[in-house]
Order: C-alpha cells, then sequence, then structure tokens
C-alpha cells in the first residue's frame, strides 16, 4: 500500500464510514530509494492495530530483488542470458541484507510484521539470513512468491517461523510453462518453481495468495492449481489450509477466523458442491453461493 499516495487516507475513511465488508490487514510500502531514519520514523507511526477493527496497519512490503523475465530476482549464480548488460549478471536487490537487518530491528518492537518480495534464490536467501541475524523470534515475517530456492534453503523456513507465501493460480507457475525459463536460467533451476511441496515437506507454513492482478483473485483456480501441479503439487487439504487457517495466521488473525470452530467469529463461505467430491478443472468453476462475516451475510 502506497503511502505516500494518499491510499492510507482511503483505507482509514472507509474503516471510519462503516464501509469495509472485510478484515484488511494493511501492508505499507518501504520505499527503497527513500532515507532509512526518516522511512522508520513515518512507519512507526502509522502503526496501529485496534481491537475489534477491521481494518489493521501492522505489516509492511520489502522488495528484496526483482522477477526473472527480465533478469532482476536476484540469483545466487548468473543468468544464462544477460538482459542487464551486466557481467555475471546476478540480478539486483532492492533492499539489501543489511538493510533489511536494519529495519527488523527498528521495527519489530512496534509489532510489525514483514511480507518480503523474494523471487531468486539469492533473494530468498539473504532475506532468510536477515531473519535469523535480526529478529527477535516473535514476529510472523513471510517470503511472497519464492519462486526459485536453493533446496538448502527449505528447512530454514520452519526453522525461522518463517511463512512461505506463494502465487500458483497463474498460469506461468505451472509445471507446463517451467521450460520457459530454462533459457534464463537453465534446466536444473527452472525444473522446481514456486516449490509448494518441497517446502511443506520440510514443515514450512504455506500461504497461497493471488499477487492480483498479475493472477486471478479466484482462490479456487489457485487451489486447483495446486493441487494438480506436479511434482509441486500438495494435497487439497493442504491447499485450503493454505487459503484459510494459515492466512489468518499471518494476518494475526488467527485466533479469531480461519476455521470453524466455537468461540471465533462467524466468517464462512457456502459453496455450491463439496470440493473433496470434485476434479481439479470441477474445483475452478465452483461458484460462492453465500458468503458471511461476523455472522452477516454479505450476499
Amino acid at each position: 500500500m502506497y503511502w505516500q499516495r494518499g491510499q492510507l487516507d482511503t483505507w482509514q475513511q472507509l474503516q471510519a464510514d462503516g464501509a469495509l465488508q472485510v478484515r484488511v490487514s494493511l501492508g505499507l510500502w518501504a520505499y527503497p530509494q527513500a532515507n532509512d531514519e526518516r522511512q522508520i520514523r513515518a512507519l512507526k507511526s502509522m502503526y496501529n492495530v485496534t481491537p475489534d477493527s477491521m481494518l489493521k496497519i501492522d505489516q509492511i512490503k520489502f522488495y528484496m530483488d526483482g522477477i526473472l523475465i527480465n533478469t532482476t530476482a536476484a540469483m545466487k549464480a548468473p543468468y544464462h542470458i544477460d538482459l542487464l548488460a551486466r557481467s555475471e549478471n546476478r540480478g539486483l536487490n532492492y533492499f539489501t541484507q543489511a538493510r533489511l537487518e536494519k529495519y527488523l530491528k527498528a521495527l519489530e518492537p512496534s509489532g510489525f510484521d514483514f511480507n518480503i518480495h523474494a523471487i531468486g534464490d539469492r533473494g530468498v536467501h539473504e532475506a532468510l539470513n536477515a531473519i535469523s541475524t535480526a529478529s527477535n523470534g516473535k514476529a510472523r515475517h513471510r517470503l511472497t512468491h519464492v519462486e526459485v530456492i536453493d533446496p538448502s534453503d527449505y528447512k530454514k523456513f520452519a526453522e525461522l517461523g518463517v511463512i512461505a507465501d506463494a502465487q500458483v493460480a497463474g498460469e506461468f507457475a505451472q509445471p507446463s510453462h517451467w521450460q520457459e525459463m530454462q533459457p534464463l536460467l537453465g534446466r536444473k533451476r527452472a525444473g522446481s518453481l514456486v516449490p509448494i511441496k518441497g517446502l511443506l515437506d520440510h514443515g514450512a507454513m504455506l500461504t497461497l495468495s493471488s499477487d492480483w492482478n498479475v493472477s486471478t483473485l479466484n482462490p479456487f483456480v489457485g487451489i486447483a492449481n495446486a493441487i494438480s501441479r506436479q511434482p509441486e503439487a500438495i494435497s487439497l487439504a493442504q491447499a485450503i489450509a493454505a487459503y484459510t487457517i494459515n492466512a489468518a495466521y499471518a494476518m494475526r488473525q488467527d485466533d479469531i477466523v480461519g476455521s470453524l470452530e466455537a468461540g471465533k467469529q462467524a466468517d464462512f463461505i457456502i459453496l455450491q458442491n463439496n470440493l473433496f467430491e470434485l476434479t481439479a478443472e470441477e474445483i475452478k468453476a465452483t461458484k460462492v453461493e453465500q458468503t458471511w462475516v461476523n455472522g452477516k451475510r454479505r450476499n
């Protein structure tokens, strides 16, 4: 959320007007070009978690690196094709490991969790290293996108309590499209993109999201793709958890939502079909018949 553009004011006005129909946990954008001290002071001043409010301002969005397609995602080994006119191009950093450590130490005490864009294996590795070095161990940080990960780093997610947030609703994340990355990455690195099964097998907490408008907002497309993307497919129960209770955990709201339990808020949907009786293609076409938030029907 680009707070320097006045977007925070819009969200706060919606909350004040009682117009928010869903629970929102805002991630304040950390501007790479900003002066660190001034930006840290500004971010601290915006933190706001009010009990029973639908709007919480308790996360910060960082970019460790860029994206694969233009060779800006931070990689441990050079790209096979250099699009940046650099010798031995390994991508770039928006935030370095040392700088991320500085923000972790400064902002964790305020209560912020970090949502860290990390696509390349070096970006993922450096983000994990920063958390290992600087975190107080109480935060619920997550790395989002995680498209290329060195297998030696899989176990670090569980060891550090870092959430892996992946997007598989887009067709580009499906194994049938992995070969398109081979000219840039080579066969080995392009052979296991967005390794959600590998992460789960090593004990990571997984959330699935859309990165809209890069991919569709429709969670049923993401669920269907997650259970059918061999060799990195996961179970239907795991995919549903990644969209529900695990996502609630990432938002620090798992005590009130994310599952149907006595004492929790009645946030749920009613579907036209039982997902466990459908094929992956049928899941994609699933429709929501009713949406309930706080025990009130919203549609």
